[in-house]
């Protein structure tokens, strides 16, 4: 990507153009720009106009999306009980 995305920096108080830019897809569909400070390194993020979706990452999968862990197994105790 040629064009310099710029968000404000909480960190520096400034608006600075994004370092690393990634384009991502949020939970809802809209387009946004993660990346980082190039003078403290903090994070940045600014969501994006709906033009960049075409180049937008797809959403990472949610956690309960995720298939189902096997299911606890009863403690069982080591010593017999008298």
């Amino acid at each position: 990507m040629t064009e310099e995305i710029k968000a404000y920096c909480m960190k520096c108080k400034a608006e600075r153009v994004i370092q690393n830019v990634q384009i991502v897809t949020t939970k809802n569909g809209r387009p946004a720009a993660n990346g980082a400070c190039p003078v403290c390194g903090t994070k940045m993020f600014k969501f994006l106009p709906s033009s960049y979706k075409a180049m937008a990452a797809p959403a990472a999968p949610a956690a309960d999306a995720a298939p189902a862990a096997e299911p606890a197994q009863e403690p069982t105790s080591e010593q017999p009980t008298s």
